[in-house]
Formats: structure tokens, C-alpha cells, sequence
């Protein structure tokens, strides 16, 4: 996406288009009325974009403090009040989050900054407001230093980057990957080798700064990064020399080029296209802008977003729509294909049935037959419930060993069927026909008689009595069984003899039980 990068110093403001990667149409107005003027001029006559708005300024401060770590709206209403207390005559301010202190409470360390002098912003941002020119955003160049510092890959130990600007000397110090402050030297010499000797002294004065603030221990290790044109670097090399852990990285332009992956036909000066190139390609929230000032770039930025969505949306909605013709019309060729078969199948049966002899058996006849069988396998009484029961009843109770099953149906308690006794059922189709019609009820009472013992006995008719009574217990939790003791293992009824023989008790006492298991659907 195409945008208008403005480039404002102390001295002069450079416009620009950048298209693609590519920097073009380059102009420079100089900081004064007439400028002024040119610059409104030349806005009426280029196209249109949204303009970002990048300063290099001597009167941008920086101050360090911590803040406790809170959320929300808290944060919020905190960090304002620290930068109306700090920079109260300026709306272009900044708060940057840095971390948490790794002692005490932990509270948040923030960098503040602000372009203190508003008035040098005022004819520009004027005038790109009163051609309704959508401002994207307000940046600073030191604060764009850290993109800058990621690029290059310079790790988290304490460095000093010094680029040569247009404006003069950028110096900004780096700790722990995190931007401490930055100063801007105009520029007073213009010779490759007078801007080394005034380089070699602006470090030095950099380093007596740390050093006074406690920022920096003496003789901390220190990396010194320098980015200029080869010929200042040649210079510069010759003046500087390693002390006290401070260690020089030259990098000159055709190399942070490559970096930036910046055209060879671009001829590279200064390090002004190095941040050109970093606002154009990346997306970067604006710095110092004001919510007035970016309210048009918004809701331009807005509109297009909705433009994006609605343009989406009649797109899926077309797609939708072509998916569901195209499936409607599928699912009509198989309606067809499948009307078609079913035509054919149709006719086929036809075929068949009309080729096959006649049968004896009318419709009426097969129905009931199937009827018939029907029922039959429904209501036919099988002694697999009863059995189940039983067999749950006598797993807790091995003492009883059964001898003797027998199973039968009844239409009543202990009444069994008499087959002959029931009329023949009718076959002429012109009722149902009743299950008892046929010998089988509804559901037939299923009757078990079961004759058992209990071993070992060892004359102990009390145990023995309690185990017949716990197993009829145990059947009788089944709802659907009955069970009546017709032979108790011993009998204690008055009217019957007991009788025993000494020595001989084992053989005439054994404790056999009869008991009649009704079983009632």
C-alpha cells in the first residue's frame, strides 16, 4: 500500500511517496513561512494518501520512572496523570512499558517522551488538515530506533547507537533490548573527517552522561554501534580505540542496505532512508498523534475495512449461491435418474409377477399365517426367565443341591393347559385370531417345581430350615415370582411323627425339600 512519508527537522521537512519498497518524488521544504507555503501548494497537486508523519527534533525529552503494575482503566488513568505532570504544554507525549522491576512490589518500568516544541509541528499538520489529508500517525525517530536495533541484530548488552542523520547525530542507548533515552547533535560539521572528529567527541560526552547517571558503570562493557558513510567510518576508525569494555561496530550504508533490502539505485547519504523504510514496510502504531489528529485517518481506515468486508460477503454469498444451484442441480439429475430406475423396477416386477403361476394361498390366508407366527413367537412360554432367577438365588447359597426340576405352563396359578378343550381358531381371515384360540394365552403362568437338598446336614435342622427360607426369600425379591414350600425339610407340624434311629441318623435324615416356583408375566 502506497503512503506519503513526511520527514520533519529542525531545518527543513522532506516528502516522499513510498510505493512497493521504493522511495520516489522526494521534496524538501525548508522550516520557514515560505516553506510553509510550498509545502500546501505541492499537497494540492500530489495524490492523495494517508500521510505519516516522521520527526528527527532536538526538543524530544525522555524521562525513566516506575509505576505501580496495575490494569485497566487504573493503568490508564495513572499513566496520564504522570504525563500531564511531566509534559503539560505538549500533546505530543508518549508512555512505553519496559518491564517490571525484579525486586520489591515489581512495578512497571516506563519510558516517557514527549516532542516538547508543538509549534514546529503546527504549519505542517495545518496544512495536511486543511486539505482534509487523512494523518496516519505522528512518529519520532528515536523511537523507532529500537525496529532499527532489532534489525541489526544487536543483542540485549548495553549499546550505544549513533546514527548520522540529516539533522545532525542521533545517539541512543540501548539496555537489556530496551530503548533508555536518545539525543540529537545538530549538525555543525560537514566534512567526512570533521564529522568523525565530531562524532569521536559526541560519544564521549554520551559516556560521561551514563556514567553521571549511574545508567552506566565506568568501565561497564559497552558496544558502540556507529551507521554512516563509508568515508566517515574510514575516519572514524583511525579515532577510536577500545577501553574499558567498550567495543566498536562500524556499519556503513551499502551494508544496512542489504539489511533493509533497499534498491541499489537508491543513493544512500544519510541514514534518513533506513527509517523511511522502516515506517513504509512495517505497521507501526503512531507515536505522539492525537485522537483529533488521526480521527479522518480512522474512520478512512474504517470505511475501507468495511468496504473489504462487504465486498467478502457478497463474494461468499454469490459462492454460497452458486454452490446451492450447483447441488440443486445434481440433486435433480438424480431425481430424475432415480424416477427413471423406479420406473424400471416397476416394470420388471410387473413382468415377473405376471410370468409366475397363480398360487393356491390368497393374500387373506398368508396375513393370517404370518399373524400366526408372529404370536406364536411372542407369547410361546419358555422357562429361560425362571431358570435365571433360580440360578441368581442359589449362587449365595451352596449348601443346597437340587435334585429334580420340573417345568411347566398354566393359563392359571398351578392349572395347566388342555389344548383339546379349545375351539379350532378361524382361518377365513375375518377376525384376529386370539392367542388362547390355540392353547397359548397371552402370556402363560410358568410353574417350577424343584425337589433339593441340604448338605451337609449334620442333624442341624435349624440351619437347614433357614436355608430353604433363604432361598425362598431370595426368589421372592424377583416381583414376578411366587413360591410356595410344599415340602419343608423338616416338617413340624403336630399331626406328623418324627422319628429317628441311634447310630443310624445320616442314613434316615436327609433333609429334602420340595418348593413350587410360580412364575407370573
Amino acid at each position: 500500500m502506497a503512503k506519503h512519508l513526511l520527514y520533519l527537522t529542525n531545518n527543513q521537512l522532506s516528502a516522499c511517496i513510498w510505493d512497493k519498497g521504493v522511495l520516489s518524488n522526494v521534496q524538501i521544504f525548508d522550516n520557514y513561512a515560505s516553506g510553509w507555503s510550498k509545502f500546501a501548494e505541492y499537497l494540492k497537486d500530489t495524490v492523495k494518501l494517508s500521510a505519516y508523519f516522521l520527526t528527527d527534533l532536538i526538543e524530544e525529552d525522555f524521562q525513566r520512572d516506575s509505576l505501580p503494575h496495575v490494569y485497566g482503566s487504573a493503568r490508564k488513568n495513572l499513566v496520564e496523570r504522570r504525563l500531564n505532570s511531566l509534559y503539560r504544554d505538549t500533546p505530543y507525549r508518549e508512555a512505553s512499558r519496559q518491564g517490571r522491576a525484579k525486586e520489591g512490589r515489581k512495578d512497571d518500568q516506563m519510558l516517557f517522551s514527549a516532542l516538547t516544541n508543538p509549534q514546529l509541528l503546527k504549519p505542517w499538520v495545518d496544512a495536511l488538515q486543511n486539505l482534509k489529508i487523512d494523518i496516519a500517525g505522528v512518529y519520532s525517530v528515536a523511537l523507532l530506533n529500537p525496529y532499527l536495533f532489532k534489525r541489526l541484530n544487536l543483542g540485549k548488552q548495553a549499546s550505544l547507537l549513533v546514527t548520522h542523520q540529516s539533522s545532525g547525530l542521533r545517539q541512543s542507548f540501548f539496555q537489556d533490548g530496551y530503548l533508555r533515552f536518545s539525543r540529537l547533535a545538530p549538525e555543525t560539521a560537514w566534512s567526512p573527517e570533521s564529522i568523525a572528529d565530531t562524532t569521536t567527541i559526541e560519544i564521549g560526552k554520551t559516556r560521561q552522561f551514563l556514567a553521571s547517571t549511574r545508567q552506566l558503570a565506568r568501565g561497564a562493557p559497552l558496544e558502540i554501534v556507529v551507521v554512516a558513510q563509508d568515508e566517515i567510518l574510514t575516519h572514524l576508525q583511525s579515532r577510536s580505540y577500545e577501553e574499558d569494555g567498550t567495543h566498536y561496530r562500524f556499519i556503513d550504508l551499502n551494508e544496512a542496505r542489504q539489511v533493509f533490502k533497499m534498491p541499489a539505485s537508491l543513493e544512500l547519504t544519510y541514514c534518513d532512508p533506513l527509517f523511511l523504510s522502516l515506517l513504509g514496510s512495517q505497521r507501526i502504531s503512531s507515536h505522539y498523534a492525537t485522537a483529533e489528529q488521526t480521527r479522518t485517518h480512522y474512520y478512512s481506515q474504517l470505511r475501507d475495512t468495511l468496504n473489504v468486508v462487504s465486498v467478502a460477503s457478497v463474494a461468499l454469498a454469490l459462492f454460497w449461491s452458486g454452490s446451492n444451484a450447483f447441488d440443486a442441480y445434481h440433486a435433480h439429475q438424480f431425481a430424475q435418474q432415480a424416477k427413471i430406475e423406479t420406473l424400471s423396477t416397476l416394470s420388471k416386477y410387473r413382468e415377473t409377477a405376471n410370468s409366475m403361476p397363480a398360487t393356491v394361498a390368497n393374500p387373506q390366508e398368508m396375513r393370517a399365517a404370518v399373524d400366526l407366527e408372529r404370536m406364536l413367537t411372542q407369547n410361546a412360554p419358555e422357562p429361560s426367565a425362571i431358570l435365571i432367577a433360580l440360578s441368581r438365588a442359589l449362587d449365595g447359597l451352596p449348601q443346597i443341591k437340587i435334585h429334580e426340576l420340573n417345568w411347566k405352563s398354566s393359563e392359571t396359578d398351578g392349572r395347566p393347559i388342555d389344548p383339546n378343550a379349545m375351539p379350532a381358531p378361524p382361518v377365513d381371515g375375518s377376525a384376529p385370531v386370539a392367542p388362547g384360540l390355540l392353547g397359548i394365552p397371552k402370556r402363560a403362568f410358568e410353574i417350577l417345581e424343584l425337589e433339593a437338598e441340604i448338605i451337609p446336614f449334620k442333624n442341624d435342622y435349624r440351619s437347614a430350615l433357614e436355608s430353604v427360607q433363604l432361598l425362598v426369600d431370595e426368589l421372592q425379591k424377583d416381583t414376578h415370582i411366587k413360591v410356595n414350600v410344599v415340602k419343608p425339610a423338616l416338617d413340624t407340624r403336630p399331626s406328623v411323627k418324627l422319628e429317628s434311629q441311634i447310630g443310624n441318623d445320616e442314613a434316615l435324615a436327609k433333609p429334602r425339600f420340595n418348593l413350587k416356583i410360580i412364575w407370573k408375566p
